[in-house]
């Protein structure tokens, strides 16, 4: 993401906003920036279930503003868009709980 050279605010937040591609579902979330260099590309860690829940696995839009608040949770209140993007969200495998067992076959006469 390159979010440092679109941004025209001091100090900024950075309010994210996922959106799901087939349910519209929408999440956000504000994310602070925590790369050591800007030159190239920022860097932001989120974290599912923590930062945000998302619903589904698949493809999201995401949109990115700046934001002088820490809160504000609304694009509408934020100061700006700086990105915008595709996300792939995927499913961790989990274990399976299956049951496993022989196959006896008996005949009676």
């Amino acid at each position: 993401m390159t979010v440092t050279e679109l941004t025209t605010i001091p100090n900024p937040n950075y309010l994210f906003e996922f959106i799901h591609e087939q349910s519209f579902n929408t999440q956000t979330c504000v994310l602070t920036n925590v790369s050591t260099t800007t030159q190239r590309f920022d860097e932001f860690v989120l974290t599912d279930g923590v930062d945000v829940n998302f619903i589904y696995d698949g493809f999201y839009v995401y949109n990115i503003f700046q934001q002088s608040s820490p809160g504000n949770l609304d694009p509408v209140n934020s100061q700006g868009l700086v990105e915008t993007g595709r996300a792939h969200v995927v499913e961790a495998d989990s274990p399976s709980y299956e049951y496993d067992s022989p196959i006896y076959f008996n005949i009676y006469e």
